[in-house]
């Protein structure tokens, strides 16, 4: 998901692990390195740098609010195909960046994948690119089932 042509800026809580985290980088082919903060994020917002936060909306919010927003999937084929949220559109977390023309920039969206990690990193890639209403669903998947909310089945095919 990164271009290994522009540089890598790492955030960090602290340098412990520094020297190990550019060589599996290094490992991957990436070596342009931009430099590294440490403290993580606090140290960021101490410094008074900008932050931008994206929404969080529950299983149950999302639930209601279905019929008025755009649900994107991001989970792996395998698991899209043991159920979903009614309604969702799925597009794998490789695949968001090549096909991002394919959602509507100006429609609410919100963003779930298994747990919701791969969500919050989908969710970070869209708001740059002008998705200004989009939400990342915590929990995601497990907590949609756990709240015994509906499931949409594969179609026969």
């Amino acid at each position: 998901m990164l271009d290994p042509e522009k540089p890598i800026l790492l955030v960090m809580e602290n340098d412990d692990d520094l020297e190990k985290i550019v060589r599996l980088f290094v490992r991957t082919g990436f070596t342009n390195f931009a430099g590294y903060l440490i403290g993580g994020m606090k140290a960021w917002d101490a410094a008074g740098f900008p932050l931008e936060r994206i929404g969080q909306m529950s299983v149950h919010e999302l639930n209601e609010r279905k019929d008025t927003l755009q649900i994107v999937d991001v989970r792996s084929p395998g698991e899209w195909k043991k159920g979903r949220v009614p309604g969702a559109q799925h597009i794998f977390v490789p695949d968001v960046v090549k096909r991002m023309s394919e959602l509507d920039r100006n429609k609410p969206t919100a963003v779930y994948c298994g747990s919701g990690y791969r969500a919050s990193i989908v969710t970070s890639i869209l708001k740059p690119q002008g998705f200004t209403d989009v939400w990342n669903v915590p929990g995601s998947w497990e907590a949609w089932k756990k709240a015994k909310l509906p499931v949409q089945e594969t179609e026969s095919e």
